[in-house]
């Protein structure tokens, strides 16, 4: 029974009614921790009682009475007064009373801290720094009496003022995805404060092609770091671009990581700041997501399918037949790419579904490929050196070079 065992704990163990009630977080609902220590502790008290009235009071039943008083059980306490005995309680062995009593000093602090920051929070996330010694004894006692419906110091600790500090700013507290993350030390008090980022899906349609494949790609990031008052935007893309190419139709999937921002505005505020006519990048079907998308975007990478428009120079003239023939011979068929860095070497194997193409003039072919998001277009175009196998160029029997791609669709 647990109020049996709760009796045998108290027996060797003064604890708060905090330290009490955690051990038997699981039973019961509706109830804190404390008020769960405190009714554990009045309901021991009355069945020593009831046991006083009936068998006469003994060592035995004094000395759980006294169990209770020294635990701070204030009925206890009045109880043996009134029998002439004087109890002071003593410190809690798991706690030593100098946590729990410190809740509104360190959610004040803690409020303080996430005010002094000046940006915009409306959830934080709470974590707690608790000295070792204390998780020991708290572990040795659920171990001992083989206890496994507790809760952790550090659970209560961070939920208690999670509550308190929630109140005083009028923010929500979440372990979700928070604004903002806050870690207290106990011990010393202080609190460290961090501005979490923000996380945006969207789509980029990259819309011009480099001149020479030389320059650089403008994004549309001071208009992003304006509006979110931010530090730095990060880029997070599923897969790459081939070099120089652009990027069309419904564009490529990415993921904008917003450091430290200091405002918080919804995605139909930031739309209007995108439209530059000076970006190479434009950014479409923008939306909030965690920070787990990242990896879940970058693993589905290679089941894209992506649609490439190629514009390539050929060393010989190209049929009608050989367009024929590399339509027929690639369907559905499979391409080794072999990737070397330094003495390692990396084998991959990626679908090309479809291929068509047509000859735009003397030694220019126009081809459009259906393929799987990892397959290395430009390798398997020319050939790769003899690393890409089968290729167009190593098909045809002649040097394929591609001079313009473009993406037309990802399907993901």
């Amino acid at each position: 029974m647990s109020l049996e065992r709760a009796m045998d704990i108290l027996r060797k163990y003064p604890l708060c009614n905090h330290c009490l009630g955690r051990l038997f977080a699981r039973l019961g609902t509706g109830l804190s921790n404390e008020e769960r220590g405190k009714a554990i502790k009045d309901y021991l008290l009355m069945m020593i009682h009831e046991r006083i009235i009936s068998e006469g009071l003994s060592d035995e039943l004094l000395s759980d009475v006294k169990a209770l008083a020294l635990s701070g059980h204030e009925p206890s306490i009045k109880f043996l007064k009134n029998l002439g005995i004087e109890v002071s309680p003593i410190t809690c062995y798991v706690c030593n009373d100098n946590i729990f009593n410190r809740l509104d000093e360190w959610a004040k602090t803690i409020a303080d801290s996430l005010r002094s920051l000046g940006v915009e929070v409306r959830s934080f996330r709470l974590g707690s720094k608790v000295p070792i010694e204390v998780l020991k004894r708290e572990l040795g006692i659920t171990t001992e009496f083989n206890i496994s419906s507790a809760e952790s110091i550090k659970r209560e600790l961070n939920r208690e003022l999670g509550k308190r500090v929630s109140s005083i700013l009028s923010v929500s507290f979440s372990r979700e995805e928070p604004d903002a993350e806050v870690v207290i030390n106990i011990t010393t008090g202080s609190v460290e404060v961090q501005v979490m980022p923000i996380y945006i899906s969207a789509r980029y349609r990259k819309i011009h092609r480099l001149v020479n494949g030389r320059g650089q790609v403008r994004w549309p990031i001071d208009s992003i770091i304006q509006v979110f008052g931010a530090q730095d935007v990060v880029i997070h893309v599923g897969g790459e671009d081939p070099f120089g190419a652009r990027v069309l139709g419904n564009g490529r999937p990415t993921i904008l990581q917003i450091i430290k921002p200091s405002r918080r505005p919804s995605i139909d505020d930031v739309y209007p700041l995108l439209k530059g006519l000076n970006y190479d990048v434009i950014l479409s079907d923008l939306s909030r997501v965690k920070s787990s998308a990242i990896v879940r975007m970058k693993a589905r990478v290679r089941d894209y399918v992506i649609t490439y428009r190629v514009l390539a120079i050929t060393d010989n003239s190209v049929t009608d037949g050989n367009i024929k023939s590399l339509h027929d011979y690639f369907r559905n068929r499979q391409v080794v790419q072999v990737f070397r860095r330094g003495r390692r070497v990396k084998r991959r194997v990626s679908m090309v579904y479809e291929l068509d193409g047509k000859v735009i003039g003397d030694r220019l072919v126009e081809f459009l490929i259906r393929c799987q998001g990892n397959l290395y277009i430009r390798g398997f175009i020319h050939g790769g050196f003899g690393d890409v196998e089968p290729s167009i160029a190593g098909t045809l029997g002649f040097g394929v070079r591609p001079v313009e791609i473009d993406i037309l669709n990802i399907s993901d």
